[in-house]
């Protein structure tokens, strides 16, 4: 009896991350059917639409204006993210070895690392079969966030309509959004989508409770959760944060219960729920690998993390200390607080504590407490311009024009080097396509002598993209056959990394090798003028476009640490310059 009664469970164990869609479906449907039971109870409450007086009234005319201004920057923006694009920056290997040859990108687990977002990725396994263009793919990035746009616009009508345009266009500067979105390969993107479409959905259940955004809440939610590890400490601080608000009395000490009643509270007592089920699936999925080999690879101190963070993002501080007075002025009583964008900043600070915990360090990671940050600090900002004084108002006017600086400049500084990395690799790969195609016999070894091997493994998955036969293991028999390559940092014989291409150690070209110099690679001028003159032919060489006058270098030079390359290290006076030649 009881072997009957535990086969099922046993089977469902083993099979916990092979049966990752049905065992999301049936949460996902187990809380759909909850929150319209949440919907359907009675409520007291009437409509806050109907009763708000405070909510701004947009003119037409003007509105019209304001978005027209607001799409011709958009237009702008994405011809920026278009333009010099192709598949060769870091790990597109995921569409140039699996998505663009017909093959699905599996789900992102892997208990041995410690890494648990099983959707990452996924969007591009339905993108496959409708395109396979780079346009195509950055199609997908651009609607979100025309979609992200769009509901902003409408999210919070109290501000007046040049407010949020303004403040879409911090948002559309801030160095974590423009990486998200001009990138294919950063699930920020999606968390924040599906951010919005959480905080939108339960404001607007809080204003007309219905059973729509109920459930919008609660798909939003569950894509969030299973889009990023750390997205369950928003969604915990968000819900969690907006029930204490609820159930806390301001005007006395206490609490009231009876709030949890309400369809609101509800609601987010469902949403903490799917957060308890995200971690007991996690932890489930994870075992026995509890750790994270991820986080211990990449785990900096502490006080390394807060520097390069304070670093790069004045926001993030003017965020965290606004949000401290807050908190503070609200648990004294002494002010009223927000359940909705309170809770909003609560959730942005757990997410913003999730990776001091952990250790680990990017300026896209925070890309979703930047982009609450922007909406929370000015929104509170506009709203308490009517009784700041003048000094409090010039203040605040130097750190608006500090902040917009700094991201302005390390934006740009991002793009500018994406864009030079992606087109100088992909010129590079079509140097030595040409090559090849012209005489087979003449492209026998590639050697890569200042390449890291992720580096290489990258670009022989674009070569063998674009027609460039690479050498790698032959169903599993050892048998190889293709272009060889070397490199100075590949340590021994072998896989370059998780793929299946072979790289050799090589410590000097052999003559007739392909020298191959990366835009990416730490190296020198010197050093890169050596492979220049001991070569016999020299193919092809890229320079950084537009040109870096020598006057404006040192200014460069201070945006490093927003480089996913040279963060921790001054730039390299060959920086992003490429090349090919043959040795002798």
């Amino acid at each position: 009896m009881f072997h009957h009664l535990f086969h099922p469970l046993r089977v469902l164990w083993d099979g916990r991350i092979t049966f990752f869609w049905p065992i999301w479906l049936s949460i996902t449907s187990l809380a759909v059917i909850l929150a319209v039971w949440i919907v359907s109870a009675k409520s007291n409450k009437a409509p806050l639409e109907q009763s708000e007086s405070s909510r701004q009234q947009d003119r037409p005319r003007e509105s019209i204006g304001w978005v027209v201004a607001l799409g011709l920057l958009l237009v702008c923006y994405v011809g920026g993210i278009l333009a010099w694009e192709d598949f060769t920056y870091y790990d597109n290997s995921h569409f140039t070895s699996e998505t663009l040859v017909g093959r699905d990108i599996s789900l992102q687990v892997s208990p041995i690392a410690g890494r648990f977002w099983p959707l990452g990725h996924q969007e591009f396994n339905l993108l496959r079969h409708i395109t396979n263009s780079i346009s195509g793919y950055h199609a997908l990035r651009i609607l979100q966030l025309i979609a992200v746009c769009s509901i902003l616009l409408v999210l919070d009508k109290q501000l007046d309509i040049r407010v949020r345009v303004a403040l879409i266009f911090l948002l559309l500067i801030t160095p974590g959004i423009v990486i998200s979105f001009s990138g294919l390969i950063y699930p920020e993107a999606n968390v924040i989508v599906c951010l919005v479409c959480l905080a939108w959905s339960v404001d607007r259940f809080g204003r007309t409770p219905s059973l729509l955004w109920a459930v919008v809440a609660v798909l939003s939610a569950q894509l969030l959760l299973y889009y990023k590890e750390t997205a369950f400490l928003f969604v915990l601080g968000f819900a969690g944060g907006r029930i204490v608000l609820r159930c806390r009395k301001n005007n006395e000490g206490g609490w009231d219960w009876k709030h949890l009643r309400d369809p609101e509270s509800r609601l987010d007592v469902l949403l903490v729920g799917l957060v308890g089920v995200f971690l007991l699936y996690y932890f489930a999925a994870l075992y026995p690998h509890f750790g994270g080999g991820y986080e211990k690879e990449h785990k900096l101190p502490l006080l390394t993390v807060l520097g390069t963070y304070l670093e790069l993002d004045l926001l993030l501080c003017i965020f965290v200390s606004v949000c401290a007075v807050r908190a503070f002025l609200v648990f004294r009583r002494r002010l009223a607080p927000w359940q909705f964008w309170d809770g909003l900043a609560f959730g942005g600070i757990l997410y913003l504590c999730g990776y001091l915990v952990l250790g680990i360090e990017s300026s896209y990671y925070l890309a979703p407490v930047d982009f609450i940050a922007v909406l929370y600090i000015g929104r509170l900002a506009i709203l308490s311009v009517p009784g700041m004084g003048l000094s409090i108002r010039l203040g605040a006017l130097a750190l608006l024009f500090l902040v917009c600086v700094q991201d302005f400049s390390l934006s740009a500084f991002r793009m500018y080097e994406r864009k030079n990395i992606v087109r100088g690799k992909a010129e590079v790969g079509r140097a030595i396509k040409d090559r090849y195609e012209n005489d087979p016999q003449s492209v026998k070894r590639l050697f890569f002598p200042t390449a890291t091997p992720f580096s290489i493994l990258e670009f022989a998955s674009y070569l063998q993209y674009i027609g460039v036969p690479i050498e790698q293991r032959a169903n599993n028999t050892g048998a190889a056959d293709g272009v060889l390559l070397v490199g100075r940092s590949i340590q021994s014989d072998g896989p370059c990394g998780y793929r299946a291409y072979l790289c050799h150690p090589g410590s000097i070209p052999n003559s007739g090798d392909l020298v191959v110099v990366l835009p990416d690679d730490i190296t020198s001028v010197e050093e890169t003028n050596s492979y220049r003159k001991e070569s016999s032919v020299f193919l092809f060489s890229y320079d950084p476009r537009p040109s870096i006058s020598q006057s404006m270098r040192p200014i460069v030079n201070r945006l490093h640490a927003e480089s996913p390359i040279f963060a921790f290290r001054q730039l390299p006076d060959s920086w992003l310059m490429a090349s090919v030649s043959v040795w002798r």
